[in-house]
């Protein structure tokens, strides 16, 4: 028996939309005699999968077997039934099965009752419903079948009407004693009247839900799969649920919408995008009665049928850290993380929402965790570049950044990125810099393993922030000279490629153009010089500092300090990091 229900309950915890083994289950403990395990799995299941109208009729089968007498308790847990699953299309059984319960033991207005509201709602056996309320109401009294106060309405409803056509012969009789109106009526042409009377306002409710019927009919019949399984649905039958959903949005009320996303996500469970879009919908409904909800079905999604798709856990944190409940958004992702290692959005995530609660300490504790596992160079020096600037900007320690900076240019020491946010943090410090930015300019250039494009730019960030900030012009000139060597040197591998290239073809790297302007345009008033470089610096000797290429660079500027190679600009985006998921 241990051996059994362990297999069960293994089984139903993958696949808990399989309603067929819920019911087996069940069955199994009531033979074995258990009626407390089975019940327990009848509740278990309806829960697990409350639109399904088989196991709710197993569970009403064995409620009527095991409680005969209990009236009460029946008809509460048919009303049970039909709260959870009365709206869904194909549940017409569920209310037959009612009605037939009712009417067997003689309570005629509880059916009558039963009626009116599923004439008013669409499933597909509409038509039959109609025609088996019509026999209803032609085989039964009417007194018996109404309440006593409709009854009474329609009874004098319909004397006015005849006495008022001259058909009815109840004037020559005398009236009956109170209380006895609902005994008997006076004819059988009223008894005729009531009827056609009774059908007649519900004909009117039968025909709203014909029309909406007819307007779901082609997406029920394009349903060839209403339950669970793991094969992949036909792509037809995923379009035709999408389009379903589409019509039901814009027609549907808020239970109809609800119920079609629960029914759909039964056949298609195994698809994220029907997941985020029923959160998606319910999230947008902007209802605080709706979080539980809500969370059941992030719940369902992310620990049942999609445990490895981070794209719905990252949305769940979302939302659990939108309600304030951090802790659980905290929990949340740390679980995707141990289900699928090595996720740099739920890296950041993680990071960003000890952030965002001001817990700084465990934030340091995640961005050093990660820098130190990360088994992707590229990944550690982009968390290392975000971690300096997290203590520069949130901590107010500069110290710190240029600490964390000078560890991750140990381990990736050609990185031109980390030099600049050297610079950058370096300039931010309090007390003269200059010596510093320049140590750590020069400290770069002097590596032979570096493009000489990237010397270039380099070169010209050296003199632009010696032209702003340094205190000697002769450091000026020395960088300007350093630059204009390295423009040359770039100039002469140009050539060599060109000539190199006996194909003929177009030089794939064409020098940069002198068109275009650093920080500080394009020169060509500065000064009182009138030679026509872009910059002619005037000088005691006119020409001596020529800087005709000063400028070069059309996207790595200085003053918003541009990256190469479409790198980081700014604090909002940093290179390396797309939104991929490895690292």
């Amino acid at each position: 028996m241990e051996a059994a229900r362990e297999a069960y309950d293994a089984f139903l915890s993958h696949y808990p939309y399989c309603y067929g083994y819920w019911r087996k289950y069940a069955d199994y403990e009531k033979r074995k005699g258990n009626k407390k395990k089975c019940e327990e799995v009848f509740e278990r299941g309806l829960k697990a999968i409350p639109l399904s109208v088989d196991l709710w009729i197993h569970y009403l089968t064995y409620v009527r077997a095991v409680k005969p007498e209990d009236e009460e308790f029946i008809r509460s847990q048919l009303e049970r039934a039909l709260a959870a699953c009365g709206f869904e299309f194909r549940s017409d059984r569920l209310w037959v099965s009612y009605i037939e319960w009712e009417a067997s033991n003689k309570r005629l207005q509880l059916a009558t009752a039963i009626y009116d509201r599923l004439l008013a709602t669409p499933t597909q056996g509409y038509t039959a419903h109609f025609d088996n309320f019509q026999e209803h109401v032609s085989t039964n009294p009417p007194n018996k079948i109404l309440e006593v106060d409709e009854f009474l309405a329609l009874r004098k409803e319909v004397k006015h009407m005849l006495k008022h056509d001259g058909t009815s012969d109840s004037a020559d009789k005398p009236d009956l004693p109170p209380g006895e109106d609902t005994e008997e009526v006076s004819s059988d042409e009223e008894t005729k009247a009531i009827r056609e009377r009774i059908i007649s306002i519900r004909r009117k409710i039968h025909k709203n839900t014909v029309a909406a019927v007819t307007g779901r009919w082609n997406f029920e019949e394009g349903i060839k799969r209403p339950y669970f399984h793991v094969k992949p649905l036909e792509r037809c039958q995923l379009k035709n649920w999408q389009e379903y959903l589409d019509y039901e949005i814009e027609h549907g009320d808020r239970t109809r919408i609800i119920v079609l996303f629960e029914r759909c996500l039964i056949a298609c469970a195994l698809y994220e995008e029907f997941w985020l879009r029923f959160v998606h919908y319910l999230e947008g409904l902007k209802d605080p009665e709706l979080h539980a909800k809500i969370k059941d079905v992030y719940e369902r999604a992310c620990t049942i049928h999609h445990i490895k798709k981070p794209n719905l856990h990252l949305q769940w944190a979302m939302f659990e850290e939108s309600v304030k409940n951090y802790n659980k958004a905290a929990e949340i992702l740390a679980n995707i993380e141990k289900s699928v290692p090595n996720l740099l959005q739920v890296a950041n995530r993680r990071i960003n929402l000890e952030r965002r609660r001001e817990d700084y300490e465990k934030c340091s504790q995640l961005y050093e965790h990660y820098i130190l596992n990360s088994k992707n160079k590229t990944i550690s020096t982009n968390l290392a570049i975000k971690y300096a600037r997290f203590c520069q900007r949130v901590l107010k320690n500069i110290d710190k950044s240029l600490e964390v900076l000078n560890s991750a240019l140990t381990k990736d020491p050609n990185n031109s990125r980390i030099y600049l946010q050297l610079i950058d943090m370096t300039m931010q410090k309090d007390g003269g810099c200059e010596k510093e930015v320049v140590r750590i300019i020069d400290a770069f250039l002097e590596k032979e393993s570096i493009d000489i494009e990237q010397k270039i730019l380099f070169a010209q960030r050296k003199l632009e922030f010696l032209e702003d900030f340094g205190s000697d012009i002769q450091s000026v000139q020395s960088a300007y000279e350093e630059y204009q060597k390295y423009i040359k040197q770039n100039k002469e591998s140009k050539k060599k490629e060109t000539k190199s290239d006996t194909s003929g073809k177009k030089d794939k790297n064409p020098p940069l153009p002198s068109s275009q302007t650093s920080t500080y345009g394009s020169y060509g008033s500065y000064g009182n010089s009138s030679s026509t470089g872009p910059y002619q610096y005037s000088s005691s000797q006119q020409g001596q500092y020529n800087y005709s290429q000063y400028g070069q660079s059309d996207q790595y500027q200085y003053g918003n300090w541009q990256y190469p190679q479409g790198g980081y600009s700014g604090y909002n985006q940093w290179s390396g990091y797309s939104g991929g998921y490895g690292y």
